[in-house]
């Protein structure tokens, strides 16, 4: 699943004494012509360049399970095609190359029985040349690997094929079975020769590779915690959304689990079906206008089995901090010591979903104070929201959850939910690695609302351990950000006033809860741009563009997006930033009476009307000032409801 297989598919020795007039198509038609030797059509192990992820040789045959099927069509691009490998089998034998005419690299196919569903005469298969009265070839290939191939309704250990046809552009084939037979297969993306070969990648008498990957993807997730004075333990998750109802027990299950929340035919984890794999992007002109996505295998499921929930096993943990209970029963406190769920290395094989579809966690956790006074705090019902687009899932990807658990949550402190219901949200790293060495990773608060974060080439394994704690690196670019609403994604961020950005000073390790304190209850000389914070917290307004269009993915595509749904801002060094959307949402206006010695030999500019001689703020303000006295300042708490993300930058 981490490397990308690749097998050399099709390889031509030059013409040799021809004319124009004696070419494949025109006079040379069967196996026995006299210059069929330098005109087959070879299959081999040709590729030039290959990373040290790569498998090549018997190590890529015996992953295939020593077979792959080939379907190749040739003709002018733009109308039909005509078939010339109808579902070939290509068998791997070690040291047989050359020994053949068919044979250069290890790979035969003359001779072989072709499979059940192949249409050509006698299932016995013979030697193809290249014909130069054809613009191009289309060569595309596929591996059940160690599972079974079959025509009829697929058993365990089977997956059944529908073979592409002749006579269209558009080829496709299916591939149906169970999760497990149809995560033993390989696609290829779709290879084009073409003889006029001025502006091709692949040309006639050329070497045609083919890149195998697995059909199915992995994911895995894991939680850690950066709470202050606190280690977590006790993990509960809950696997379905039923409102808000559950808390009243309390989640159950301790292995930790996601869950879809949607009713649409996308909104589900599958489990068995059908996936179609089709080439969308193709053709000499999508190649010459660089397309990122020319000749792409990509595939669309039908599902017969589906659940809402995916569990993926028991949360590995780790021992006390400080003065805690002597227990290996704790979240890890880093990104890089972060607790996965399940066993090394923890990924679980699942079925692509390239559309993507709105995961959801919800968890009870408990609070044990460090200090050895073996206080504890309950959460109920925490809950975060990964955004359909880091959800959408491709073959041959490994997908990464990471869920950061702060003095921010959205969880309740009681059982009862017309209590108080926390502002403070769990946050969350979606992270992104995928088996073509592309690496995308996000960063989304679990809040109400929840806040996606997302830097191209992000990488926790490696960011996290430069790092520590700190979730991204200046080197590495923009910063984008999307916002969810209890599963809804935010389309308002263009409106001003609704999505900020600000850097942060005063405070050393500034939490989620301080800016959100800072923003509620400030001192005198605050603006929109400048807060300055009761708790001495400094918030000075940064850049972000709040109309963006498209957000870079990992594997070189843009994600779209519509304008006022995503943010975007270029990240300094050692900054630490926080992010912050405006909910709308406005409580009633508060008094608060903090208590300040003032020691100058004048009263503060402020004094008048705004400073008390007891904590209730009861009586008139004080008029006369006495220096070295302890008074009480006023303040207005304005109640406002904020999501709120920090960002750490090294």
């Amino acid at each position: 699943m981490k490397k990308v297989f690749l097998f050399a598919a099709v390889a031509l020795v030059a013409l040799a004494s021809c004319s124009s007039e004696e070419i494949v198509g025109e006079n040379i038609n069967s196996p026995n012509s006299e210059i069929g030797n330098d005109n087959a059509i070879l299959f081999g192990t040709g590729v030039k360049t290959v990373t040290r992820a790569d498998h090549v040789g018997a190590d890529a045959a015996n992953l295939l399970s020593n077979k792959f099927y080939v379907v190749a069509f040739h003709g002018n691009g733009s109308s039909s095609m005509t078939q010339t490998f109808d579902n070939y089998l290509v068998e791997w034998t070690a040291n047989s190359a050359g020994k053949t005419q068919s044979n250069t690299s290890d790979w035969e196919y003359v001779g072989k029985t072709a499979p059940a569903w192949s249409g050509i005469d006698g299932k016995t298969q013979t030697i193809k040349y290249w014909d130069y009265s054809s613009d191009q070839y289309d060569f595309i290939a596929w591996s059940p690997g160690t599972a079974t191939a079959v025509t009829g309704t697929p058993s365990a250990g089977e997956v059944k094929i529908t073979k592409p046809t002749a006579g269209s552009y558009a080829p496709t084939y299916t591939l149906t079975g169970s999760r497990d037979d149809l995560a033993k297969c390989y696609i290829a993306d779709m290879v084009t020769a073409y003889k006029d070969g001025t502006d091709a990648k692949h040309t006639f008498q050329a070497e045609v590779p083919f890149s195998f990957r697995n059909l199915a993807c992995k994911v895995r997730i894991a939680l850690y915690e950066t709470v202050p004075g606190y280690s977590v333990r006790d993990m509960k998750f809950y696997t379905a959304e039923e409102n808000d109802e559950p808390i009243a027990t309390g989640a159950s299950i301790t292995t930790a689990n996601l869950f879809t929340t949607g009713t649409a035919a996308k909104d589900y984890f599958f489990t068995e079906g059908t996936y179609t794999v089709s080439f969308p992007t193709k053709g000499k002109t999508a190649y010459s206008n660089s397309e990122s996505d020319y000749n792409k295998a990509h595939v669309a499921f039908s599902a017969t089995g589906k659940d809402t929930k995916e569990d993926f096993g028991a949360l590995n943990k780790v021992g006390k901090e400080v003065s805690e209970a002597e227990v290996i029963e704790y979240l890890g406190r880093t990104l890089p010591t972060a607790s996965y769920a399940g066993t090394a290395p923890y990924y679980k094989t699942m079925l692509p979903n390239e559309v993507g579809t709105v995961l959801e966690l919800r968890v009870d956790y408990t609070l044990v104070a460090t200090d050895g006074s073996g206080e504890t705090i309950k959460v109920y019902g925490a809950k975060a929201f990964v955004p359909a687009i880091y959800a959408a899932w491709k073959p041959n990807y490994a997908y990464t959850y990471v869920f950061k658990i702060s003095d921010n949550t959205n969880g309740w402190t009681s059982q009862v939910t017309t209590d108080p219901q926390s502002l403070y949200p769990i946050t969350f790293d979606a992270i992104v690695v995928d088996a073509e060495e592309y690496q995308q990773s996000t960063i989304t608060t679990v809040s109400t609302p929840s806040i996606t974060t997302y830097q191209k080439g992000h990488n926790p394994n490696i960011d996290g351990s430069i790092i520590n704690i700190d979730e991204y690196l200046a080197a590495k670019g923009d910063i984008y950000i999307q916002v969810m609403n209890d599963g809804t994604l935010a389309t308002n961020l263009e409106t001003e006033g609704i999505s900020k950005l600000y850097t942060l000073s005063g405070l050393t390790k500034p939490t989620e809860a301080d800016v959100m304190d800072a923003l509620n209850i400030q001192a005198d000389g605050s603006t929109a741009d400048a807060v300055k914070g009761r708790n001495g917290l400094n918030m000075t307004a940064a850049t972000i563009a709040n109309n963006i269009t498209a957000i870079p993915g990992a594997n070189g595509n843009d994600i779209p997006v519509n304008a006022g749904e995503a943010a975007k801002f270029t990240p300094a060094a050692g900054t630490t930033y926080a992010y912050v959307y405006y909910t709308g949402t406005d409580k009633a206006d508060t008094n608060i009476y903090s208590a300040i010695t003032l020691t100058s030999e004048d009263k503060p500019a402020d004094w008048s009307g705004n400073y008390w001689d007891n904590p209730d703020g009861t009586g008139s303000a004080v008029v006369t000032y006495v220096k070295n006295k302890t008074y009480y300042r006023h303040y207005t708490n304005l109640n406002k409801v904020y999501g709120v993300k920090i960002i750490k930058v090294q």
